[in-house]
């Protein structure tokens, strides 16, 4: 992303957690230290990250779609504007407050 690496460095005195790594391969097969794992992820953190699902190519996919509306002449997004003076192009969540 342009403009990425001119951000400040993160401050040091904000207390972080480190992410845990939840393998969904292990959690079909049924692995009781990596349920263990999602369990204390999701009562005691609130996140995780999920390696292995197996749906990269849809994600991706879904990203090139987005940049691809981006990329239409305005007056083709236009054609989904929300009453928000062309602020969201279709997306309820990103109006402006």
């Amino acid at each position: 992303m342009p403009g990425l690496n001119k951000l400040p460095p993160f401050p040091e005195d904000v207390p972080t957690h480190p992410l845990l790594v939840i393998d969904y391969e292990l959690l079909k097969g049924g692995d009781a230290d990596e349920i263990s794992r999602l369990w204390e992820a999701a009562t005691k953190l609130g996140f995780w990250y999920l390696k292995n699902h197996g749906v990269d190519k849809e994600v991706d996919d879904m990203f090139e779609m987005g940049a691809e509306t981006m990329r239409l002449p305005l007056d083709e997004k236009m054609r989904f504007e929300q009453g928000d003076e062309g602020v969201s192009f279709g997306s309820i969540q990103s109006r402006r407050r």
